[in-house]
């Protein structure tokens, strides 16, 4: 797990609760960070494809995670509730 994601987890528990989303699942989700910015992105892990990397199909973004001068920023996608929904 990265770092911000680490520092930014109170917030980020914060806002599934509000938004009827699970947090477990949002923190064993495949994680792209920056300085500034954590995207969460789904990956299947049945998925029985055997090219490897010729299999350039990318992993559909779930969140987008944002650091502002207003504190976090939070982006669904049309994947967020498929991916991180409550159960």
């Amino acid at each position: 797990m990265c770092r911000l994601f680490d520092e930014w987890t109170p917030q980020i528990q914060t806002y599934c609760k509000k938004n009827n989303l699970s947090f477990e699942k949002a923190k064993k989700m495949s994680q792209c960070w920056s300085k500034n910015d954590i995207i969460l992105q789904y990956y299947d892990k049945n998925n029985t494809n055997t090219l490897g990397l010729k299999d350039e199909t990318p992993m559909p973004i779930v969140l987008k995670i944002m650091k502002t001068n207003e504190g976090l920023m939070f982006e669904q996608t049309e994947y967020t509730h498929k991916y991180l929904a409550s159960n």
